[in-house]
């Protein structure tokens, strides 16, 4: 099962046309839930924040009320945000029934949550050696990428709360060992793991360019050629500086599509940043 989330249908649309072409490429099929709605990006994680829960748990029974069209109970996510919700909120409800019955009051016009819904992250599934794997993602490869150096971004939903994020929040090593296996170089930077500023881009644009600006500029004098991340936040964030610093940010999925010559699923414009960094085709 597919849980798109709002950012992928909008102006992260690259993001979800690049990773279901890949994972296409190794016959794993994408299937969009049939009703689904914003997943509420839930910063409040105690335990009376009840408003913030509503709308995440509405999906998890909507994607519970899909499973038996599709016969797996995963429920994939593209954008870090909106894993670390649904995961969060899952966690919450399976291990407090009291809570599950509260929320439960405010969603009259729902099925009762089962508590059977497992929450992946699109990175799960390709890093897992019995879906995908790194084996399957080098055998896959058909551009030389050797001289393109890459710095990952991690993100805060996708390291944080610890039991939540995918990867160690001290020294994550996933989007590294993703694009080594791609071909290119991870460049390890001391702000790969820093908060983008988040959505205070709204209300304080300023500090959140001159925040994306330490970032970029370190990956810069790191080496980087670009920068890789999984949230279309952090994405939109970055590239408010990719202009003065000559370094693009781009969703992982992108430099995957692109090693794998995928270029039917690029965008010119992608198509010419990996062009002007390598060369050639």
């Amino acid at each position: 099962m597919y849980y798109p989330g709002c950012s992928v249908k909008d102006y992260a649309k690259s993001y979800e046309d690049s990773a279901i072409a890949v994972l296409k490429l190794f016959d794993v099929e994408l299937v969009e839930l049939d009703r689904w709605n914003c997943c509420g990006v839930m910063y409040e994680y105690s335990a009376d924040a009840v408003m913030q829960h509503v709308a995440p748990l509405r999906d998890l029974v909507r994607a519970q009320e899909f499973m038996g069209k599709v016969g797996d109970n995963r429920l994939i996510t593209l954008c870090s945000m909106c894993y670390s919700t649904l995961k969060k909120v899952n966690e919450i409800v399976t291990s407090d029934p009291e809570k599950l019955d509260n929320l439960s009051k405010y969603m009259d016009d729902e099925p009762r949550y089962n508590c059977g819904v497992d929450v992946k992250h699109v990175l799960e599934i390709i890093l897992d050696d019995n879906i995908i794997g790194l084996k399957r993602v080098r055998e896959a490869v058909k551009r030389d990428l050797s001289k393109l150096k890459v710095a990952p971004f991690y993100s805060c939903s996708l390291l944080r709360p610890r039991g939540i994020g995918i990867d160690d929040p001290e020294d994550p090593h996933i989007l590294s060992d993703l694009i080594s296996s791609l071909g290119a170089k991870p460049i390890k930077f001391p702000y790969e793991k820093r908060c983008c500023g988040s959505y205070n881009v709204v209300y304080d644009r300023s500090m959140v360019e001159r925040t994306v600006g330490e970032i970029v500029r370190a990956a810069g004098r790191w080496g980087a050629d670009m920068i890789i991340t999984a949230c279309p936040l952090c994405h939109y964030n970055l590239n408010i500086v990719r202009n003065k610093f000559n370094i693009p940010t781009l969703y992982f999925t992108e430099l995957m599509a692109y090693a794998m010559g995928l270029d039917e699923k690029l965008s010119q414009e992608t198509l010419s940043i990996f062009k002007s960094k390598i060369g050639g085709g």
